[in-house]
């Protein structure tokens, strides 16, 4: 989503990624990486339980989630990926986005 995320704000999306790290390792990760997007570390897993998203320890750990929730906070689009690299291609989520009134 970094290298298409001015396409994203283009149409009112604020991206924002919750990891599975503490507070520091999340803003290292960010500076280093230049990351444009809001990081929120989850260290103890409190908002991937909120969301259910799933944790498999044979496949190195949470799977990808990805959530569109519009500003009156209804969620409009979840995928609950089944394996580490199931995640949309970001040309399928500006169509989502494309789609979802009130963003």
């Amino acid at each position: 989503m970094k290298q298409d995320h001015e396409e994203f704000t283009s149409r009112n999306a604020t991206i924002v990624v919750v990891a599975p790290h503490a507070a520091e390792t999340v803003a290292e990760y960010w500076k280093k990486e230049e990351l444009p997007m809001i990081g929120v570390p989850d260290e103890d897993g409190r908002l991937a339980d909120l969301y259910g998203q799933e944790w498999k320890l044979l496949k190195l750990g949470r799977m990808p989630a990805l959530f569109v929730v519009d500003r009156k906070g209804a969620l409009v689009f979840a995928q609950y990926g089944k394996s580490m690299s199931d995640i949309p291609e970001n040309s399928e989520m500006l169509k989502v986005l494309d789609g979802v009134s009130g963003i």
